[in-house]
């Protein structure tokens, strides 16, 4: 249901007039407005009285219209239980929301600060009216919410906060054996660094690290199907540190509500931070008997000759894992192969993949880290000119095989098997080295297929 539909049916057909009068005076709106749903339609989205409105809320509903502005959908009245309560655990919808209804039209509908509307009938399950009715905040209200964190602290500096979780992760990792590596998630396979047997890239490395604070909140447990409106305890806090200014910060008392708010329960805030932190995902500082926590920053700026080094023997690169930013470990997956030092001391060598090179957009061409390398090293210069040479040009392949498969799940297997070496092309047409003719061959008799060869002369 889209907000200026549910406008249009909230000033139009669901408003009572007492219900137009009532929100015409809490907004200031022009009498005009009173007597004509059109104009109460164009006045609606205005600023003219949304942040009086807001002011007047107490801070469990300013809570509440924080976690709603999250949401993209309309929510039902169930939603807001969480603020104002009144609901029974017994009896019909009606009888059990009833309460609440009645609190979200007077405080917020009649305040003029929600959309109200009613959604679509579903087809399995019939529903009452008021299980039906959606309600929404305007995007245009969001600037006007006041603060979710009540006189936060301000402070100078970054605070004591864990920018190597995932470095160190990523050292352990490669520097332990197949044998012990129960909880492994990097690996090098094929000469690529991988997360999980994926490509690293930093959006999965946010995720695992957010993935790990979730665990550390609430275990293996997954959230109530009853509940889908509750963030969880991890989500929730990164929503409410989201909310303070640079320079601010927040103590975990300050969080016990709007957790209980956004998680729809109470929710240890203290542990929740504490576990954020430990993540590296927050930062936080200890002053005057209390801790303090804000979003972590972000990683700081490094140059490309503080992590890279030439060698020039054999014409690798070494990479330091320990000091080298997400970012560039991202860039160089994406350009160049990958080994482990046989010392196992956190370092990488890397080569230039011409494939890999080629696939890369302009914009990682252009990036710092794979200039450095152009500049400083013979092999990536080479690689580098020579790309520039071909590019745009066409390519005749020699030693490529050309297979049709018509089968998804057969196409599946063999990108699987063969990773980066096979390219899908148009109309179930795929390519790859003939030097894998044979891999190819057992992927599609595993699969219970067989192949028909055609030789062109």
């Amino acid at each position: 249901m889209k907000p200026l539909d549910m406008l249009s049916q909230m000033c139009r057909v669901v408003l009572a007039d007492t219900d137009v009068k009532a929100l015409c005076k809490a907004r200031g709106l022009s009498p005009q407005a009173t007597s004509s749903r059109g104009i109460l339609e164009t006045l609606f989205l205005s600023p003219q009285g949304v942040s009086n409105v807001f002011n007047s809320l107490d801070r469990n509903e300013v809570a509440l219209l924080h976690l709603l502005k999250n949401y993209e959908s309309p929510v039902g009245v169930a939603f807001f239980s969480r603020a104002y309560g009144g609901e029974h655990s017994y009896g019909t919808f009606n009888q059990r929301y009833q309460n609440v209804f009645a609190k979200v039209k007077k405080r917020l509908v009649r305040g003029g600060v929600l959309l109200w509307a009613e959604g679509r009938q579903n087809s399995w399950q019939k529903q009452s009216k008021m299980e039906r009715w959606r309600f929404a905040l305007p995007a245009e209200f969001h600037c006007h919410l006041p603060a979710l964190i009540v006189s936060p602290r301000r402070f100078d500096g970054d605070g004591n906060w864990r920018p190597n979780v995932v470095r160190d992760k990523l050292i352990a990792d490669l520097g332990c054996s197949r044998k012990n590596a129960d909880d492994q998630i990097f690996q090098i396979e094929a000469n690529e660094l991988q997360l999980n047997g994926k490509r690293i890239e930093v959006a999965k490395l946010i995720k695992w690290q957010q993935s790990g604070w979730k665990k550390a909140v609430q275990g293996e447990k997954k959230s109530s199907p009853k509940d889908s409106d509750s963030k969880r305890p991890d989500e929730a806090a990164l929503c409410i540190l989201s909310e303070l200014a640079d320079g601010y910060w927040a103590d975990a008392e300050q969080l016990t509500e709007p957790l209980r708010v956004f998680c729809g329960k109470k929710t240890e805030s203290d542990a929740v931070c504490e576990a954020g932190w430990d993540w590296g995902l927050l930062a936080k500082r200890t002053t005057g008997g209390k801790t303090w926590y804000r979003l972590a920053p972000e990683q700081p700026q490094v140059a490309p000759h503080q992590y890279l080094t030439p060698n020039e023997q054999d014409g690798c690169v070494t990479a330091d894992l320990s000091t080298i930013p997400l970012q560039a470990i991202e860039q160089l997956a994406a350009i160049s192969d990958q080994r482990v030092v046989p010392a196992r001391n956190g370092k990488l060598l890397l080569t230039p993949n011409f494939v890999k090179l080629g696939r890369a957009d302009d914009k990682l061409l252009a990036d710092e880290v794979v200039q450095w390398l152009v500049e400083h090293t013979q092999p990536f210069a080479e690689a580098y000119i020579a790309l520039g040479e071909r590019r745009g040009k066409t390519v005749l392949h020699e030693n490529v095989l050309i297979a049709r498969v018509s089968d998804l799940s057969l196409k599946v297997a063999i990108e699987k098997a063969l990773g980066i070496n096979v390219v899908s092309l148009k109309n179930d047409f795929v390519a790859f080295p003939r030097g894998l003719l044979d891999d190819v061959r057992r992927v599609v008799k595993k699969s219970g297929h067989v192949v028909k060869e055609v030789t062109a002369k």
